[in-house]
């Protein structure tokens, strides 16, 4: 073991090495097979060693730290300054830490010493000394000899000297710090201690002599195993169990003792004494009560006890050295105090009653005082503390210079400044003054300070310069400067905002501050300086900055604020408010509307502040409505013309005119008409009217137009609206009467009155506007008013002649109109006058075609053939049916009328003329309708004898031909046909194409048999129609002899032969008599869909050099697959080439392509090599990429090198396992998939170094990392990879995703490395990613580290309270609690600390104590564990004068039995349970506390409890001080009575004077004489009687006589 907290076993039969937990009470086993093992001194590391190596593990992190070798056989292992292993071998030292290093050899042991047993080793505080303990056989093992070998780092030399333990200590002489080495052994006459001082670094010189003692041992052959110094005191311990303590200064034996002859075979350093382990196996903690020791010193050498009581600073010292320090003192040996005064353990005698008693004794003359000499020696030799300082102070500030030479003081920091000293210096030496209050951290007061002197900046530095460790109380300090110099408080409070930004003191507390001195001005201008910008999170502000310049300032001021402009963000309600109180109702009102749009419900306030601002000219008014809603608008609008129509409606109407495309219109109408505003509506309607449809705005237009005079607004608007009410306006018009009539005229013209209007014209003799209306305006509607006139009975020439008088009259709508009315006739002269001019309207001429007819004219039939088409044909024909069959024929026959001729015709025995209708009509239908009649043979008969010869056009010929055709008569036209084209070869039919296709085609379908005759004497057909339609009536012979007799035949006919007729052999004679390459093609491209024919195909299309069919050449024989087709094909592919044409392009490269292919297929790379020097548009790619599928890799190569395809090469080169050339391509190829691959490839060929390089191309793609990690870890590479990320980060192109790989590989590989990565990159990576990888892997200091660098505080403390053995730090702890946003995780913190570290517990609180509640702590601690861990943080918390606080303070000084603390606290800190602890104090051993449950019943009122309790204890002074507090006769009285019963005289006198005021002089005087001792009041007596006798002569107004 090392230390006192663990003791490790090594269980040599399970093969593990058992860790014993000895201030625990645990164990804990861990399989191991070790010569030795040691825990270190946290409890989490164990290091075991075995043979030459040394292993260090984590046992709470289960993983190993390190492991090292070391030349030699280990012989000893043991832990120096917490993380450096000290490992002795047979032959050196080494240190090593196993975190950092390897093992670095410190010395060689001495050749004596080679074959040793190590007992210890440890080095001095700086590590300058070594010290290595053996012991060494002599004799053959019958004597053991210690020795020790000293070992200098600095000079690097070796001693051997006697000894068998010894340690270094560090100890002050002369307030010199020494470097002191005590050295145990055993001699001649027995144990041996001595001291020595060992010279180190700059101080060579030795200050401390060399001391030599006995030393206490049990038997000859037993000797010192263990040696250890504390608070001054040498603690000694022999193998045998004799334990001896000694004085470091002059190594004298204070004590000895044998722990009961003991062996102790290994011993440790503990806090306070020895750690040995018995051979029996038990642990011994083996230390001495030192205080015991020095009480029984005392009594036979009192000054060497106080020595060693101040060394080893036991409770008593203090105690001893003011009881020494009073002795001489009243002895006079100012000397001798002083000295003790000044060399007193912890400054215990450095007091103010020190000052006080050196400061009685008289001064000599010509002497300093003993003060000053107490001083100057402090000076000269340490530095004055605060009280000393303070009384120096107190007596050099009386003289001239004082202050300089406190000042130098300071400078050489002899002087302890403090509150106190600072103020007394300050109206001395202010400057001074503000060093010792920075220096004492009295920060407000120096803050004060700086700002009485006018000095803000320095001020604000002075607290810049201590941010962190102190917080001012900005609020008081600014408070204090607002009544004195308000605008110095404004440029103080402007520096504090451009410094804290609002975070310490808020600028609304500031303005409070100035507010509440009504310093307006300069709240206005803190507040005009530090609002910059117009931001919403400075509302409140703004709000502030309105509010108190509309209550305490004048409206200009106001209204300069707000046409600056720069607020806008401001509490708009609140501050409309306070401007309409203030008058400023322009101001308010605009306020209120944007109020009303952010919140709604504003309307009132609107509308009330919009009434009081329009008494003046509301030019607001626009811009108001601008921002209102429609809704509001209207409302608004209504209050200011409700409120004054006459004044406000014209304004009104101007503000709304630019709304009017937002307001709802018929309000706006409707509010104007209702107060009769006709010329505001007027102007509203005048913007409205362009754009709206609406009749009601129309119509309303009309009317203000009209009840306001605009006559010609009337007349245009009557005459260009289509949306007004037109009975309505007629009514208004009818009311008003206008002298012009034209608006009248309009509205009837617009909607069609005729009647109307030619009421009102012939009612008001105004007919000549008709004239000038048909004439020159509406002429269309001549019809209209020419039937208004009929109805309305006007004359007949009248109306006549109107008609005449319109130029271009609507022709056919007059006539319809007067016809309708059944007085056409007065019209005839007009129409024929129409007719004469050449109107040719329709109606017109069929009228008149009618009267011609019903007057039975002659030129009627003229008539209709010179109009024909311009009348109703169907019409006139009906109308003539019963007049004329000839006239109604004609008609019908102009309007081609089909079925009104045919049933005219046949009604009328007209055959022949409807035979000629019929060739005319060269219509199919109608052919057929006549057909289809049973009496066709009478219309055959006269077509054929009549209508036929007379037909010059061969077309009406032809579509008889069809009509006949589609009846079904074939033979009636077959023999018209022969008769047409063979009797008579001279006709013009006998050429016709058509017809003889049409003779053909009726020969085919009714008489094949003859079809071969009609083939060989007609020539004019259609070939290819014909010989389909003969194929198709299975006639092959006559198909092949049609496209034989045809020029350029031979391909159809050698289709026939091999599609229809199925003959190669034919088809190939055809071929080889033709020799055209057409044929050789057809035949070529059949063969190829022939089985066993490919050969001859690929011949047949070489001949052919058909480039068409390459691709279903090509087909073949991939499907084929025989090299030998292959090379057939490379033959035909070569003859395209050399026959192709620009036309042939596509084909060309497709041939290309593959002729490229089957080269490579057939190994023929010397012609492959040829075709690729030639210009070729073959996809090389492509034929490469078939070429890959196959595995013909070299012949890939070949393609894609030539094709400059080096990403397919790449690939290609991998399966050639030619990785370096591939390295090369991917290179060229430049892409991310083709480096992929060959990475990929170099990795499972374990080419790594290629792998590597491929790599670096690869993790520059975000994307791509991922997979790349994955890969390189699924073949094992970690090594490899990690190596590659770490090259990577030195790219030009790092990203994110290299650092967060990296870190995740670390985590999962190498997590020793993890926590120093993170401190590197962390900022670089994704730190979720790497959390959740941390987490998995249980790398709990990582996830804490990436928790506080993310500041999720929060999750830092989880991590921390769930895994704090490897996680828990304490200042991290202290530092994240502080940021916390959970506070229960400070609570669990508490609890934590103390189960785990409750010496830590009180920092831990310190840190946090703004942050939690300390009665909540309180009962935590007192929950889970004693609550006196956190006394000195409860009593800096008992500020709060929380109760729960309070009493737990008070319950720990009532255990202490520290009354004088204890009647502090209940004196500064009220909140408590007085009751319940007067109870308890009251029962209490200790008369002192007692004493204050006395005092404390006297705080509360209880005076005689408080009485009574210090009667029972004799207090008879508190008692008499307790009844004069309570100014109570009664109380007086009773506590007199008691003393006169217990014969206290004494006290009955004194308590007489203590409470002269209060007692009652009868009662005095009657308690003295009923126990016959007048004596002791008469004192008092004499005294009432001479205030009674003065009190009488001064009412009496005259002198008193004797005083």
């Amino acid at each position: 073991m090392c230390d006192e907290k663990f003791v490790c076993v090594r269980d040599t039969e399970g093969g593990a090495v058992v860790v014993v937990d000895v201030g625990m009470g645990g164990s804990m086993k861990q399989p191991a097979v070790a010569e030795g093992a040691v825990m270190g001194v946290d409890g989490k590391v164990l290091a075991l060693h075995s043979g030459k190596t040394v292993q260090v593990f984590d046992l709470a992190e289960k993983e190993k730290v390190g492991a090292c070798d070391v030349p030699g056989t280990i012989q000893y292992v043991t832990w120096i300054k917490g993380d450096l292993l000290a490992i002795v071998t047979a032959t050196h030292v080494y240190h090593w830490n196993p975190t950092t290093t390897s093992p670095k050899k410190q010395f060689e042991k001495a050749k004596e010493l080679k074959d040793s047993q190590v007992l210890s080793y440890t080095t001095d505080a700086t590590g300058a000394w070594l010290m290595l303990a053996v012991v060494v056989a002599k004799d053959g093992g019958k004597e053991i000899k210690g020795v020790l070998q000293l070992y200098s780092v600095e000079k690097k030399a070796a001693k051997i000297i006697d000894g068998h333990a010894g340690c270094f200590t560090e100890y002050k002489v002369n307030k010199e710090k020494c470097n002191i080495m005590v050295v145990g052994g055993q001699g001649q006459d027995g144990g041996r201690l001595f001291t020595v001082e060992m010279p180190t670094g700059k101080k060579q010189t030795a200050s401390y002599e060399k001391k030599v003692a006995s030393l206490p041992v049990g038997a000859p052959d037993d000797f010192p195993i263990a040696i250890a110094v504390q608070n001054g005191l040498i603690y000694a311990l022999t193998r045998y169990g004799i334990f001896s303590l000694h004085d470091v200064e002059t190594v004298t034996l204070i004590h000895e003792e044998n722990t009961g002859g003991r062996y102790i075979l290994g011993t440790a350093h503990s806090t306070n004494g020895l750690l040995g382990v018995t051979i029996e196996g038990a642990v011994h903690h083996i230390t001495a009560d030192v205080s015991s020791i020095v009480f029984k010193l005392k009594a036979t050498n009192p000054s060497f006890a106080l020595e060693v009581a101040g060394r080893a600073g036991i409770p008593e010292a203090e105690e001893m050295y003011q009881h020494y320090f009073q002795s001489l003192t009243s002895k006079g040996d100012v000397s001798a105090a002083i000295d003790l005064a000044l060399t007193a353990p912890r400054d215990c005698l450095r007091t103010l009653e020190t000052v006080k008693q050196l400061q009685g004794f008289p001064q000599i003359p010509g002497q300093s005082s003993s003060l000053m000499v107490y001083f100057n020696r402090i000076i000269e030799e340490d530095k004055l503390n605060k009280v000393e300082a303070l009384e120096l102070a107190k007596l050099v500030l009386m003289k001239q210079g004082g202050a300089e030479y406190l000042a130098d003081l300071s400078k050489k920091k002899k002087i302890e400044a403090s509150e106190e000293l600072a103020d007394k210096l300050q109206p001395l030496d202010p400057d001074l003054a503000l060093t010792f209050y920075s220096q004492a951290k009295c920060h407000t007061k120096a803050i004060q300070l700086h700002i009485h002197r006018q000095q803000f900046s320095k001020a604000l530095e002075y607290i810049r310069s201590n941010d962190g460790a102190w917080q001012p109380d900005l609020v008081d300090i600014l408070t204090k400067l607002v009544a004195t110099n308000a605008d110095g408080a404004a440029e103080f409070a402007l520096l504090l905002h451009k410094e804290y930004k609002g975070k310490s003191i808020t600028p609304s507390e500031i303005v409070d501050l100035f507010l509440d001195r009504t310093c307006v001005k300069q709240a206005t201008g803190y507040l005009l300086a530090i609002l910059t910008t117009d931001d919403e999170k400075d509302m409140e502000l703004q709000t502030r900055l309105f509010e108190m310049n509309l209550l305490h300032s004048s409206a200009q001021v106001v209204e300069a604020l707000f046409t600056q402009g720069r607020f806008t963000k401001f509490d708009g309600k609140k501050i409309a408010s306070l401007c309409e109180k203030a008058g400023l109702y322009l101001r308010a009102l605009k306020l209120n509307c944007k109020v009303h749009l952010k919140e709604g419900n504003n309307l009132q306030a609107i509308q009330r502040c919009g009434v009081n601002a329009s008494q003046s000219a509301p030019q607001w008014l626009p811009e108001i409505l601008k921002i209102l809603s429609p809704e509001d608008c209207m409302g608004l609008v209504k209050a200011l013309v409700s409120a004054s129509p006459r004044l406000n409606a014209p304004v009104c109407a101007e503000a709304v005119i630019p709304q009017l495309h937002r307001l709802p219109n018929d309000a706006v109408i409707d509010m104007f008409a209702e107060h009769k505003a006709y010329t505001p509506l007027y102007n509203v309607l005048t913007k409205l009217l362009p754009t709206s449809e609406d009749e009601r705005i129309h119509t309303k237009y009309v009317e203000c137009a009209l009840r306001t005079g605009q006559t010609t607004e009337i007349e245009a608007i009557t005459r260009t609206s289509d949306f007004y009410n037109p009975q309505v306006v007629l009514s208004l018009l009818n009311e008003v009467r206008l002298s012009d009539p034209w608006p009248y005229i309009n509205v009837c013209n617009k909607h069609k009155l005729w009647d109307s209007m030619i009421g009102y014209l012939m009612g008001t003799r105004n007919l000549r506007y008709l004239d000038l209306y048909v004439t020159e305006r509406e002429p269309q509607h001549l019809p209209f008013v020419v039937g208004a006139l009929l109805d309305a009975g006007a004359d007949d020439e009248y109306i006549t002649t109107l008609i005449y008088k319109v130029a271009s009259p609507p022709v056919g709508q007059v006539i319809q109109a007067v016809e309708a009315r059944g007085k056409i006739t007065m019209l005839l002269p007009w129409m024929e006058h129409m007719i004469q001019q050449g109107c040719d309207d329709k109606t017109l001429v069929t009228t008149l075609a009618k009267q011609y007819i019903d007057n039975a004219r002659q030129n009627a039939r003229e008539y209709l053939e010179e109009h024909k088409g311009q009348y109703d044909s169907l019409e006139v024909g009906k109308y003539a049916e019963g007049r004329s069959a000839e006239l109604a024929f004609a008609a019908y026959e102009t309007g081609s009328h089909d079925d009104q001729v045919i049933r005219l015709a046949v009604d009328n025995k007209m055959y022949g003329e409807l035979a000629q209708y019929c060739l005319k009509r060269q219509d199919l239908p109608l052919w057929k309708s006549v057909l289809s009649r049973d009496d066709r043979k009478e219309l055959v008969s006269a077509l054929v004898s009549t209508a036929i010869p007379k037909v010059s056009d061969p077309t009406e010929i032809s579509v008889a031909v069809k009509a006949f055709t589609q009846a079904g008569m074939p033979t009636q036209l077959t023999a018209i046909l022969e008769k047409l084209i063979l009797d008579d070869e001279g006709s013009a039919f006998s050429q016709n194409r058509y017809l003889q296709n049409l003779l053909l085609l009726t020969v085919i379908q009714t008489e094949p048999a003859k079809a071969m005759s009609y083939i060989k004497r007609l020539d004019k057909y259609d070939v290819a129609e014909m010989a389909a339609i003969a194929l198709k009536k299975g006639l092959n012979e006559e198909t092949l002899e049609m496209y034989r007799r045809s020029p350029g035949g031979e391909c159809d006919a050698m289709r026939v032969l091999i599609e229809t007729i199925g003959d190669i052999d034919r088809a190939k004679e055809l071929a080889e008599r033709t020799d055209g390459k057409a044929c050789w093609g057809i035949l070529g491209k059949v063969q190829l869909q022939r089985k066993g024919m490919l050969t001859e195909a690929l011949m047949s299309l070489t001949k052919a050099a058909d480039c068409q069919q390459t691709m279903d050449a090509v087909r073949a024989v991939k499907e084929s697959g025989k090299v030998a087709h292959y090379k057939e094909l490379v033959t035909y592919l070569e003859t395209v080439r050399g026959a192709a044409t620009d036309g042939d392009m596509s084909y060309l490269a497709f041939a290309d392509t593959e002729l490229a292919y089957s080269l490579a297929r057939c190994e023929m790379f010397t012609k492959l090599s040829q075709f690729l020097a030639e210009s070729n548009l073959a996809n090389l790619t492509q034929a490469g990429d078939r070429c890959y599928d196959e595995g013909l890799y070299e012949a890939a190569r070949v393609l894609y090198t030539a094709e400059h395809n080096h990403a397919k090469l790449a690939s290609t080169l991998i399966h050639l396992k030619q990785y370096l050339e591939a390295l090369d391509a991917a290179q060229k190829a430049g892409s991310i998939k083709t480096w992929k691959e060959v990475c990929y490839a170099c990795v499972n060929a374990d080419e790594l170094r290629l792998a590597q390089m491929a790599a670096q191309h690869i993790i520059v793609a975000p994307e791509e990392l991922d997979g790349l990690c994955h890969y390189f870890e699924a073949a094992g590479k970690v090594a490899e990879l990690e190596a590659l990320l770490k090259t990577g980060l030195s790219n030009e192109r790092t990203h994110i995703g290299m650092y967060t790989q990296l870190g995740l590989l670390l985590t999962r590989h190498n997590g020793g490395k993890v926590l120093e990565y993170l401190k590197l990159y962390a900022g670089k990576m994704n730190r979720t990613e790497m959390l959740r990888s941390c987490e998995a892997h249980h790398l709990w200091t990582e996830v804490r580290y990436l928790h506080v660098y993310n500041e999720d505080w929060d999750s830092a403390l989880s991590v921390m309270l769930d895994h704090p053995s490897p996680a828990w730090e304490h200042n991290v702890f202290k530092e994240t609690c502080c940021k916390a946003t959970v506070i229960d995780h400070i609570y669990s913190g508490v609890s934590f600390y103390l189960a785990s570290h409750p010496d830590l517990l009180g920092d831990f609180l310190y840190a946090v104590s703004n942050r939690v509640n300390p009665e909540r702590v309180v009962l935590t601690v007192h929950r889970l564990g004693s609550v006196a861990l956190v006394k000195d943080w409860l009593v800096s918390v008992q500020k709060v004068n929380n109760k729960i606080v309070n009493e737990a303070v008070n319950q720990l000084l009532i255990e202490e039995e520290d009354y004088e603390s204890l009647r502090e606290s209940l004196q500064n800190f009220t909140n408590f349970d007085r009751h319940g602890l007067c109870s308890v104090l009251a029962s209490h051993s200790l008369m002192e506390m007692r004493r204050v449950a006395s005092w404390l019943h006297a705080q509360s009122g209880k005076h005689q409890q408080a009485i009574d309790t210090a009667l029972a204890d004799r207090l008879y002074q508190d008692a008499t001080e307790y009844a004069a507090e309570s100014k109570d006769p009664t109380v007086v009285n009773s506590l007199l009575t008691s003393f006169m019963e217990k014969g206290l005289h004494e006290c009955f006198a004194a308590a007489l004077y203590t409470c002269y005021e209060i007692a009652e002089p009868d009662v005095a005087v009657e308690l003295a004489w009923r126990h016959k001792n007048a004596d002791i009041v008469m004192p008092y007596f004499i005294q009432v009687l001479k205030e009674l006798w003065d009190s009488r002569c001064q009412c009496g107004g005259g002198k008193c006589g004797r005083r």
